[in-house]
């Protein structure tokens, strides 16, 4: 088959983001698959090739996103992966995502003074920044897929300490904040972009036995084989033209009510 279309499934050398890149190959999407090492995307490519029958489904992109340089090249990569194509990109998919189990930070810029605690950087600032650096090649009709979790927090009670610079750190905290902060920037970017009819819709994947699963809460879930919920939101036809929606077990359902809160999200923008 062909590829067609253009797909950016950011964290796609494993686990659930592998599993949406191969499905979308083998839908007729050309997949820049995106991760930190060159050996795991070299072998992720050979998979989603595999998926996907044809070598041109899988391209690889290395970046390490919890730096804004990092973001800054991954988008420079799949900038020229449209231009030499004559294209632009049908989908974003924000996967990659961590959970960290003690507190590391991590410099976002140049400015080596300027850190940000790791699951935020990668769980919602790369998102942002990379939305915001690919907007140049997005289109009308372009889907942009926001991973979230049913883990989310219900509120952000601490918006003077959200880097756990006073509070003591939590690896559950850190992380259902990065999931509430997700289904906040899928509301506040879909409106925004209406205008541009690019539409933006946020997730949870499923109780899916990924690293990130194993690690904080043991195996409790289906084989990341069969997490196909995402690759579904990316691609139903059903959900075409629909933006701000979030999706558990494939229904819309509603997010923490902070997600909604114009007032909470100016905070985070």
């Amino acid at each position: 088959m062909t590829p067609t279309k253009i797909a950016l499934v950011t964290g796609s050398t494993d686990g659930i983001g592998l599993t949406t890149a191969k499905a979308l190959a083998s839908s007729g999407y050309r997949v820049i698959v995106h991760g930190r090492d060159p050996d795991r995307v070299t072998k992720a490519c050979a998979n989603v090739r595999a998926a996907g029958g044809s070598f041109a489904c899988a391209i690889p992109a290395l970046a390490d996103i919890s730096t804004l340089p990092g973001c800054k090249s991954l988008a420079e990569t799949v900038t020229t992966v449209c231009l030499a194509q004559s294209s632009h990109l049908d989908l974003l998919v924000h996967n990659a995502g961590v959970f960290v189990e003690r507190k590391e930070t991590v410099p976002w810029d140049n400015d080596a003074s300027h850190t940000l605690e790791r699951t935020f950087a990668v769980n919602v600032a790369a998102p942002f920044a990379i939305t915001s650096l690919l907007l140049p090649v997005l289109i009308a009709g372009s889907r942009i897929i926001i991973v979230s979790s049913i883990s989310q927090a219900s509120a952000i009670n601490y918006w003077e300490d959200l880097q756990f610079q006073k509070r003591p750190y939590s690896k559950y905290q850190s992380y259902a904040e990065s999931k509430l902060f997700d289904a906040m920037l899928c509301m506040e970017i879909a409106e925004r972009l209406k205008v541009l009819s690019i539409t933006v819709n946020c997730l949870d994947p499923g109780t899916v036995n990924t690293k990130m699963l194993l690690a904080g809460w043991g195996a409790c879930g289906i084989h990341v084989d069969k997490a196909l919920d995402v690759a579904w939101v990316s691609t139903s036809s059903h959900l075409e033209g629909k933006s701000g929606l979030y999706f558990v077990g494939r229904k819309a359902t509603k997010a923490s009510w902070s997600a909604y809160d114009l007032n909470e999200r100016k905070k985070l923008w």
